[in-house]
């Protein structure tokens, strides 16, 4: 069954479909005796314009990666030989009709898509041999095409290329493969410059997609060897709109805990609990911050997953309480291979319940050889595994286990060391029958659902009074993984070329709703020249996961291995990431709300800039903060890097660190020291920080915060603050504070943040409440052109001003209007301890 399907980028307001082999009756066509597959061809209105078709036969249909429901009404008219159905809240229409062909037994049906945005599709030729299904997109007008990870490619996806999205464990993945790597998410974007439109191939079998570049624009052509046609679009009309429609149907990103956004140290493996304490110490005597120590397979008893080594860890309760005494965390490995072994309590209990795949002909447990030796896997796609599954991270099932234990999952692709691909037989038989070839790309998403809901589980009831959020890192991802965990780009290697290429291959996860990703730092393979590890802490420390890794026969890389110089470029490095954390945890709270991604690439923002279709040596964090990593040699570069800054004639960009400003839009070359690398704040915006040095996440938890302001040629800019206890889901019952900063006038006001989108998540009732005595204890501001004579701060009455029930705070002396200390150097403007409080209204005026 194929089609091509035809997305207008332009003005016009027309789609056509025709689909082979499927008769039409209202909204829903059944075939009868035309099709042997008895086939219904099914169109279904969601919300913000998406829409779906469906061909509804015995074949297997993915479940579980989209969660938005269907819009319950739509409205239904006769236009001559048509049945219109209009729906959607964009104004979305479409008209069905048959029509008749020469070629007996077939039946084409006709779909007219009218879109005030503009959309066409149009069908012209037949599936592939041994292709089960098939599908061709062309999207007139567009200059770039995006999505469809994972693989180690540029952003732009290339014309003449063949892309396969097959999860699979691939040793040193090789840059510029089209083959897929550890995960999949079968989701196109194309963009011209003035429509930017989407699409979702929902089907979890063997694909590839061919891209062309041709005169009528581009074609991506789909063909899988199992499984149905699902198809969703999403009609943007800015690239913005298709993420957010995105992740409206399959679900925004979870918000993870705050220790989750610091950075993380692991490699395989730390040798003892000895060795675990001792890197934890590490960090302390050479004052480098940090969150979570990881542990690798060796940690455990064979490789036998949740248990730990007698001999090296024998007390990893005690370990881990000396972990939390410093407010930091742990994570374990849990891989889905199970070894088989009589005696270890998850073998048993699964082979008694029958929780395994079974072998392709379904007598018996599927075996194969991972790390362990003989194994097997857990069935993940059947519900009652996974319930079961999630019990196992009870502290009474999951031994020496504490509140401060996460989990990481590798090798769930899933990754079977002697079968075909080092992958599970296509053959093997999942619950219901399903063969593996239908459900291959989603095995480890189902493992990632299974293990939220695990600790998830764990944390409920006594002695803890709150559900907290979970963190789980997963090596394989599939459509809709975001609802549960990070994800890492998996086995990368110590080279410059690495490092360039995990930038594109992130900003590729998170255009496709996927933003809690990162690629290990130093590389995982090999041993990083110095340079080349302190380059990628730095560039690492603006991307969402921040984790450094290495393999088992490298040499050690904690960060203070690499002589005294290169320590403190680390440090700087790491204490970076924890200064622009408030920022951080921000943006990811409105990604959770919002359907926004963390980072992206810049024609993100300003989608009309040709210059940026096929930019991706840089990324936005959030909105206002521009990263250029470096990712060449000094050798290579003579520490001159040209960065772009888009944006409007006479406006001005400024340096993160020290707002020297420079113009937009051009290129710029930046000098840079071994300590620096091109950081922008963008004019017009507010970013919060935390400047005062510490060890973790939880140390600085009653710091007081800064303001930096970038003015744009208005003298204007904006940006809000969010924070909360950090760790629970009280904030969805309204135990958080969300401020909201505006500048204008020479005025800087602080209010409360109401600013909502028709995506944003809807606000549950307020049944808690969070407050803070948390301060500002500096205001710095980019772009002011003169030294001002008074800065003074002042609140109004109460009845105009919120105090948000401070403790210890003093509200009549507040009121009173106060002169602030500020100077005045080099055209920025800090404003010291003005003891403006984060829960108060307050107005600081500029004169």
């Amino acid at each position: 069954f194929f089609f091509a399907m035809v997305f207008r980028l332009d003005t016009t307001m027309w789609c056509t479909l025709l689909l082979f082999l499927i008769p039409i009756c209202s909204s829903r066509w059944t075939s009868g005796n035309i099709d042997s597959r008895n086939q219904e061809a099914v169109v279904t209105s969601y919300d913000f314009g998406i829409w779906s078709f469906t061909l509804e036969d015995k074949a297997y249909r993915v479940k579980d990666a989209v969660v938005a429901s269907p819009l319950n009404k739509f409205k239904e008219m006769t236009d001559g030989d048509h049945k219109v159905f209009e729906h959607g809240s964009l104004g979305n229409s479409i008209a069905a009709s048959v029509l008749k062909v020469q070629q007996p037994g077939n039946t084409n049906v006709e779909l007219h898509v009218n879109h005030q945005l503009g959309i066409a599709v149009s069908v012209n030729d037949k599936a592939p041999e041994n292709a089960e299904v098939g599908a061709t997109f062309t999207f007139p007008g567009a200059k770039g095409i995006y999505g469809i990870p994972e693989r180690a490619v540029d952003l732009a996806l290339k014309s003449g290329h063949k892309y396969r999205l097959w999860n699979l464990d691939v040793f040193r993945y090789q840059l510029e493969d089209t083959k897929g790597i550890y995960g999949t998410i079968p989701y196109l974007m194309a963009h011209s410059g003035s429509k930017t439109v989407g699409m979702l191939w929902n089907n979890a079998g063997d694909t590839t997609v061919g891209i062309d570049y041709n005169d009528a624009g581009i074609q991506a052509t789909w063909t899988s060897l199992s499984g149905s046609i699902e198809i969703f679009f999403f009609p943007g009309p800015t690239p913005m709109d298709v993420l957010r429609q995105m992740a409206y149907l399959t679900g925004k990103q979870y918000f993870p805990p705050l220790f989750s956004m610091g950075y993380h140290q692991c490699r395989w493996n730390y040798r003892s609990e000895e060795d675990t304490l001792s890197v934890d110490e590490g960090f302390d005597t050479h004052d480098i911050p940090y969150d979570v120590i990881w542990l690798d397979i060796e940690h455990t008893d064979g490789k036998r997953y949740f248990t730990w080594d007698s001999h090296n860890f024998p007390n990893p309760e005690l370990m881990q309480e000396k972990i939390a005494a410093k407010g930091r965390k742990m994570v374990t490995i849990t891989d889905p291979h199970i070894k088989r072994a009589a005696g270890y309590h998850i073998f048993d209990e699964a082979t008694a319940n029958g929780y395994f795949v079974k072998n392709p002909q379904g007598t018996a447990d599927y075996e194969g050889h991972c790390w362990p030796g003989t194994s097997s896997w857990l069935d993940f796609t059947n519900p009652t595994v996974r319930d079961w599954y999630a019990t196992m991270f009870k502290y009474d099932k999951y031994k020496g286990s504490t509140p401060i234990l996460y989990t990481w999952i590798d090798m769930n692709e899933p990754s079977v060391f002697n079968s075909h691909e080092v992958t599970m037989d296509i053959n093997a038989q999942h619950h219901g029958g399903v063969a593996h070839k239908d459900v291959h790309n989603q095995y480890g998403f189902y493992q990632t659902m299974a293990t939220y809901a695990g600790q998830m589980l764990r944390s409920q009831g006594p002695p803890h009074d709150t559900t907290t959020r979970p963190f789980l890192l997963s090596r394989s991802f599939f459509t809709g993984t975001q609802r549960y965990g990070a994800i890492w780009t998996g086995d990368n290697e110590a080279k410059w070329s690495h490092l360039e290429k995990a930038t594109p291959m992130l900003l590729t996860m998170s255009l496709s709703a996927l933003s809690f990703v990162g690629a290990d730092v130093g590389g995982f393979f090999d041993n990083p020249p110095e340079e080349l590890l302190v380059r990628w802490y730095q560039a690492a420390a603006y991307t969402p996961f921040f984790r450094g890794h290495a393999h088992l026969e490298t040499k050690r890389r904690e960060p203070w291995l690499f002589g005294e110089e290169n320590t403190r470029l680390i440090r700087n490095a790491i204490r970076s990431r924890y200064r622009v954390l408030p920022y951080i945890y921000t943006t990811f709270y409105k990604s959770s709300q919002e359907g926004l991604s963390v980072i992206s690439p810049l024609f993100f923002h300003w989608p009309a800039d040709e210059k940026l279709f096929t930019l991706q040596d840089q990324f936005m964090l959030g909105n206002a903060v521009l990263v250029r990593p470096i990712a060449s040699p000094r050798s290579d570069n003579h520490g001159n890097i040209e960065v772009y800054l888009p944006g409007e004639p006479g406006e001005k960009w400024y340096d993160f660190n020290d707002g020297t400003p420079y113009a937009a839009p051009q290129s710029h070359v930046i000098v840079c020291d071994d300590n620096k690398i091109p950081v922008f704040q963008r004019p017009g915006t507010i970013v919060p920080l935390r400047e005062r040095a510490r060890r973790s996440t939880t140390a600085m938890r009653n710091d007081p915060f800064t303001l930096q302001i970038a003015l744009d040629s208005k003298g204007q800019a904006a940006g809000s603050l969010y924070l909360d206890d950090t760790h629970s889901h009280k904030f969805q019952n309204g135990a958080f504070v969300h401020r909201a900063f505006h500048f204008a006038g020479g005025r800087l006001t602080a209010s409360e943040y109401t600013v909502t989108t028709q995506y944003t998540t809807p606000a549950a009732p307020v049944t808690e409440q969070f407050s803070t005595n948390t301060w500002f204890e500096r205001i710095r501001i980019y772009g002011l052109t003169s030294k001002p004579n008074e800065i003074y701060l002042e609140h109004g009455d109460d009845n105009s001003f919120n105090y948000g029930g401070l403790q210890g705070v003093d509200a009549q002396s507040i009121k009173e209007r106060k002169q602030l200390t500020f100077e005045f150097i080099d055209g920025v403007l800090t404003i010291r301890k003005p003891v403006a409080y984060l829960m108060m209204d307050w107005v600081i005026t500029i004169a």
